[in-house]
Order: structure tokens, then C-alpha cells, then sequence
């Protein structure tokens, strides 16, 4: 496979990534922090975040490698955002 052949895959990942955040739901988008990621993006008193200021906060973690492709799959399956054979 080589290197070239694990950028693509990343770059295949971020793709369907940005195909599934779209079917999120601004409530999907905080038990995706919660319960996968462990952490939420820093709130001042009584601030509500705005989605795309979520989506920001999970694309760094994935960049940081602090979530992963699958794991955001396997929350969108079993939270019934999408089905098991979405990207089949």
C-alpha cells in the first residue's frame, strides 16, 4: 500500500466524514464530544455553541487523531443517524 496509498485512504475518510456530519443533528454533534471524544469545545458562561463552532472542535480532534473515522461511524450507527451499511 505505501504512503500514497494511506493519504488516499485519509483523504476517501474525510470525505465521507463531511457527507456524514451533514446528516448530524446539533445534538449528535455534543454527545459526539461527550461520549467518543471525552471533551467539548471551551463554553464561556451560559454560551451555546453554534454547530459549525462543534464541527471546528471534532475536525481538530480528528486531526490531532483524538477520534477517528470509524469511531464517529460506529456513534452515527448506533445513535441512528445513519445505517450500518451507509458507506457499503
Amino acid at each position: 500500500m505505501g504512503f500514497f496509498g494511506k493519504a488516499k485512504q485519509k483523504d476517501k475518510n474525510v470525505e465521507q466524514l463531511k457527507i456524514l456530519f451533514d446528516k448530524f443533528e446539533y445534538p449528535h454533534l455534543e454527545k459526539l464530544c461527550a461520549d467518543v471524544i471525552k471533551r467539548s469545545p471551551k463554553l464561556l458562561e451560559n454560551e451555546r455553541l453554534e454547530r459549525t463552532e462543534y464541527l471546528e472542535f471534532i475536525w481538530e480532534q480528528y486531526k490531532k487523531g483524538n477520534v477517528n473515522f470509524q469511531q464517529v461511524v460506529d456513534f452515527a450507527t448506533n445513535q441512528g443517524i445513519v445505517p450500518k451499511d451507509y458507506f457499503d
